[in-house]
């Protein structure tokens, strides 16, 4: 039968880089998951191996989240779509 801690990192790997929510949903699962990684026995050096992918994975979808720069209008002058008149 496999390590329960090793199965669990396995799971909540997956689980984190599946994550599409908002951040703070990650955030959430996390604070949810304490009594889990209690119960699996999970090793300090497994925690922050967690820890860390949280903290890229919230990152990526802070990227996402973050609103683009629209482009400025372009000018509607008739007299730039005119042209040359010669």
């Amino acid at each position: 039968m496999p390590d329960k801690a090793a199965a669990y990192m396995q799971l909540a790997l997956w689980g984190i880089a599946l994550s599409e929510g908002p951040p703070s949903s990650l955030r959430q699962w996390w604070a949810d998951e304490r009594a889990h990684r209690e119960d699996y026995g999970l090793t300090d050096e497994q925690i922050e191996t967690l820890v860390e992918a949280c903290r890229v994975k919230v990152q990526q979808l802070q990227e996402v989240d973050r609103p683009r720069p629209q482009p400025k209008p372009r000018s509607t002058s008739p007299w730039s779509r005119q042209g040359s008149l010669i």
